[in-house]
């Protein structure tokens, strides 16, 4: 009976220890080529993105069969909201004559154009590159065009804050990408 008194006293007390603080950590708009357009204004819905992203967890490496989870990291936000935010910001700094919403603003404005993301890989792999792999779609005047893209760059390390920053640089490279397909779209064919 002792035996049991103790080990319970030892549970509770193993369970009052504390834990580590966790940090947050959140992607950031980075800068582009700034492009003179007037495109209307342009939804950018928020993204789709893999299941396995899907977490507040950061990801510390997935390598298509085992993901590792960052000890003490995790997102400042739910992440489709942060990746539809920050692509949204990134293109509005890209395009500074239009106007550029996030669907989940509070604000009901009409939009001319709307993008629509599916990011199918956005993560740390085993060679030590972040990659994102997208796809999306622009929706304007009654026609639908269909875009991808597979983008990589290497982190200093491969700690958390250096990864994080790699996936906003990945994010703005990926707004350059859809601004310029939203300018080919609006400019007319020869």
């Amino acid at each position: 009976m002792k035996i049991f008194v103790y080990a319970a006293i030892g549970i509770v007390l193993c369970a009052c220890g504390s834990s580590p603080n966790t940090t947050y950590y959140a992607l950031a708009a980075t800068s582009g080529t700034i492009r003179q357009a007037s495109l209307g204004t342009i939804e950018v819905r928020r993204p789709g993105i893999a299941g396995y992203l899907d977490r507040t967890e950061i990801l510390a490496q997935w390598d298509g069969q085992r993901l590792q989870l960052t000890q003490g990291a995790g997102w400042a936000e739910p992440i489709t909201a942060m990746i539809g935010r920050v692509l949204a910001e990134n293109i509005s700094n890209r395009l500074p004559g239009t106007v550029v919403f996030n669907s989940s603003s509070e604000l009901s404005i009409q939009s001319s154009t709307v993008v629509e993301l599916l990011l199918r890989k956005f993560d740390l792999a085993s060679d030590g590159h972040v990659y994102l792999n997208a796809l999306w779609l622009i929706r304007s005047g009654g026609q639908t065009t269909t875009h991808s893209a597979t983008l990589k760059t290497q982190p200093s390390t491969t700690e958390t804050a250096p990864t994080v920053a790699a996936m906003s640089t990945l994010l703005g490279q990926l707004a350059d990408k859809i601004t310029a397909t939203l300018l080919e779209r609006a400019t007319p064919a020869p």
